[in-house]
């Protein structure tokens, strides 16, 4: 467990590991990552990667989305649309996680994966993809220094996704 992850009461994720999954399509999280007790995360499907959310991040999620009217039927739809797609997995006594195929396929991995620390959660990647984007250039400089000049949360992102969906 790093020094910072002691520093704070909420997840932290940082660097890059190169992991295999098995025949049984099973990710080892890397152990600086895991608590040790049966870490919950709730995957994600993305167009290039597979977001891993830490279950006590999607808590704070569950908590905003409690909100929105049932009547409100474009939020519902989707709801439903994210709600079908994404899983719930918890860490096995080594440390791994099982992932469906659909949600590997959308990501376009099949064996091969780069895990990627983003702070508050962590990203799964095909390795040829992240390769031809992992460039740190102006422009991702720029991005972090908007994101700290401003007080969204992770939780802005599913906000984004949701306008996504449907739009």
């Amino acid at each position: 467990m790093s020094t910072i992850k002691k520093m704070t009461s909420l997840p932290f994720f940082c660097g890059e590991f190169n992991h295999s999954l098995d025949n049984q399509n099973r990710l080892a999280i890397p152990s600086q990552w895991r608590s040790g007790d049966g870490d919950e995360f709730v995957l994600f499907p993305g167009e290039e990667f597979i977001m891993l959310l830490p279950m006590q991040s999607f808590q704070d999620f569950l908590k905003k989305i409690s909100k929105v009217s049932i009547a409100d039927r474009k939020a519902q739809l989707a709801l439903a649309q994210i709600g079908a797609k994404v899983q719930q997995c918890k860490c096995d006594k080594q440390g791994r996680i099982k992932i469906t195929g659909q949600i590997l396929g959308e990501a376009d991995i099949d064996y091969s994966v780069v895990m990627v620390g983003s702070f508050t959660n962590i990203q799964l990647w095909n390795p040829v993809r992240w390769e031809e984007i992992n460039d740190i250039s102006k422009d991702s400089l720029q991005q972090v220094e908007k994101i700290s000049n401003t007080s969204s949360s992770v939780l802005d992102n599913f906000q984004s996704l949701l306008e996504k969906l449907t739009d």
